[in-house]
C-alpha cells in the first residue's frame, strides 16, 4: 500500500507537470488526447481546428497578391521546419513526460528526444496559418517496402533509463519505445501528400503557390525515385511545376497561377534527378542551395548580407533554418524563414505591411506610416509620394531605388512623381524597409489596393 500511494504520488506530479503545457498552450483548437502506453500522453490539436490569427493570415495573403506580377525569387514562403513531423501525427507526443520524468525541461526547446519533431500542428492547419513552404521528412520503410514520412529510423533518445526511472519510481509505462522512431510513428508518403493537396484544391486556396522539401535521409535507387514520382504525379497532376520547365524563380507568380502549376518540389539529393523510368520532377540543388543559415549569419537591415554575401537579393533564394529571428529575416526580404514549433501567433512575424487594427476603413488610401506599417487614410490628406525609379538597371534589385521628395505633398489621387520614376508601394521587406528610410519618419502615400473597398 505504501508503494502504491508513492507511485500514485509520482504519476499525479508527472501528468501534472505535463498537463501544465497543454494547457497554457499558445494554439487554440479542439484537442484530443494521445498516448504511447498509458501514462506517455500528450493533447494535440485535431485537423484543422485551429484557430488561426485572421489579421495574419489577411496581411500574408496581401502580401502574396502585391508580389504576383513579380518573379518567384522575389517570392516570400512562411516556412516551418520538419514540418510534418508535428505532435498531430502522434510525433514525439513522449517528451512532455520523459521531461517531466527526468526532473523538467524545456518543453518547446525543439528535437528534444531525437525524433524530429518540430512541429506542434498539422501540415493543414500549418498551412491555413499561412506557411507556404513545407519540408517532409522522408525514408524508405524496408518493412512495408515504400516510402514513409518520419525522421528517425530507430529511437535515438535513450529508452532504456526512461524504463529504468520509471521503474526506480514504481511506474508501470505499458509503452512501446518503438513508437519514438519510423518503426512505430510514420504516415504514408502519398497520404502526407494528399493532405497538401487537399488544403489546395479548396476553392478559397486555388490562388495559392506551395513548395515543398523533401529532406531525403537515405540513397535513393532510380526505381525508388520512380516510385516516388508516380506517387507524386498520382496526387498533384497538372498542378505540378517540373524540372524540365527550369526553376521557377525567373518566372512570374502569375505564370504559376494562371498555367496551374501551382507547387513545385525541392529536395536534398541528387538521385531525385535520376528515375529509372521517366523526366525528373524534383529539384535538385534546392532553389535555396548556396544559402542555409542561422542567426549569426545575418547582418540585418539595412546591411542584409548572409554569410559574407552581399547579391543574393532578386538573384537566388535562401533560407533561414530558425524562428527565432523571423522578423529580422522578413526585413531583409528573406524569402523562406523555417520556425520550429510555430503557432498562429507567430505568423505576425512575417507580416512587414500592416499594422495591427488595419487596414481600418474602406474609404481610406493605402498609406506608410512612420513606424514601417501601412494604414488606411483620409484620402484627401496631404502626404509626400513614393515614388520607384523605373530604369531596367534598377528593376534588378526591385524596389531598392525609392525617390520621395517630402516638399512635395498631395492628396492620394494628385499624384506628383518626377519623371523617371512612377507612383508605387513596395512589393517585399526589404523594399518596403528601405523606403521607410527614405521617408525620414513621415507618412507617404503608396500605390497600393485597399482590400476593404469594393
Amino acid at each position: 500500500p505504501e508503494m502504491w500511494i508513492v507511485s500514485a504520488v509520482v504519476v499525479a506530479s508527472l501528468v501534472a507537470s505535463v498537463d501544465a503545457f497543454h494547457i497554457t498552450h499558445r494554439a487554440k483548437c479542439t484537442k484530443k488526447k494521445v498516448c504511447n502506453g498509458n501514462l506517455m500522453c500528450a493533447l494535440v490539436c485535431e485537423q484543422g481546428s485551429v484557430e488561426v490569427d485572421s489579421w495574419a493570415v489577411n496581411a500574408l495573403n496581401y502580401q502574396r497578391t502585391l508580389q504576383r506580377n513579380d518573379q518567384m525569387v522575389f517570392f516570400e514562403m512562411a516556412s516551418t521546419h520538419n514540418s510534418a513531423i508535428t505532435e498531430a501525427n502522434n510525433y514525439g507526443i513522449e517528451k512532455y513526460f520523459i521531461a517531466a520524468l527526468g526532473g523538467g525541461m524545456d518543453f518547446d526547446e525543439g528535437d528534444d528526444v531525437g525524433e524530429g519533431v518540430c512541429q506542434y500542428l498539422t501540415l493543414t492547419d500549418q498551412l491555413r496559418m499561412g506557411v507556404r513552404h513545407l519540408e517532409i521528412d522522408i525514408w524508405w520503410d524496408r518493412l512495408v517496402d515504400d516510402l514513409v514520412v518520419c525522421h528517425s529510423p530507430v529511437p535515438l533518445f535513450p529508452v532504456g533509463e526512461v524504463t529504468r526511472q520509471a521503474e526506480a519510481a514504481g511506474l508501470d509505462l505499458q509503452w512501446d519505445p518503438k513508437n519514438m522512431s519510423c518503426l512505430g510513428t510514420k504516415r504514408m508518403f502519398p497520404d502526407v501528400l494528399t493532405e497538401v493537396k487537399d488544403w489546395m484544391m479548396l476553392e478559397e486556396n486555388k490562388e495559392q503557390v506551395v513548395g515543398l522539401f523533401f529532406d531525403t535521409k537515405f540513397f535513393m535507387s532510380n526505381m525508388s525515385v520512380t516510385k516516388a514520382n508516380n506517387d507524386i504525379r498520382k496526387v498533384f497532376g497538372n498542378m505540378l511545376w517540373p524540372v524540365t520547365e527550369g526553376t521557377p524563380l525567373t518566372h512570374k507568380v502569375d505564370e504559376l497561377l494562371s498555367s496551374n502549376k501551382r507547387i513545385f518540389i525541392e529536395a536534398n539529393r541528387e538521385e531525385w534527378l535520376h528515375p529509372s523510368h521517366g523526366d525528373p520532377i524534383v529539384f535538385w540543388p534546392t532553389l535555396w542551395n548556396n544559402h542555409q543559415f542561422g542567426p549569426s549569419d545575418l547582418v540585418q537591415f539595412p546591411n542584409c548580407t548572409i554569410s559574407g554575401d552581399n547579391s543574393w537579393y532578386g538573384k537566388e533564394w535562401v533560407r533561414a533554418l530558425d524562428g527565432t529571428f523571423t522578423e529580422a529575416a522578413t526585413r531583409c526580404a528573406v524569402p523562406i524563414v523555417s520556425g520550429d514549433y510555430t503557432n498562429p501567433d507567430d505568423m505576425k512575424f512575417y507580416v512587414w505591411t500592416w499594422d495591427q487594427q488595419e487596414p481600418s476603413s474602406a474609404e481610406g488610401c493605402v498609406a506608410l506610416t512612420p513606424n514601417g506599417r501601412w494604414a488606411t487614410l483620409d484620402c484627401a490628406t496631404p502626404l509626400p509620394y513614393a515614388c520607384l525609379t523605373t530604369s531596367v538597371e534598377s528593376s534588378a534589385g526591385y524596389g531598392l531605388d525609392w525617390k520621395v521628395d517630402l516638399t512635395v505633398v498631395g492628396d492620394a489621387a494628385s499624384v506628383k512623381c518626377a519623371a523617371g520614376t512612377e507612383f508605387a508601394a513596395p512589393h517585399n521587406g526589404f523594399a518596403n524597409s528601405v523606403l521607410v528610410d527614405k521617408a525620414y519618419g513621415q507618412t507617404i502615400w503608396l500605390n497600393a489596393p485597399n482590400p476593404l473597398k469594393k
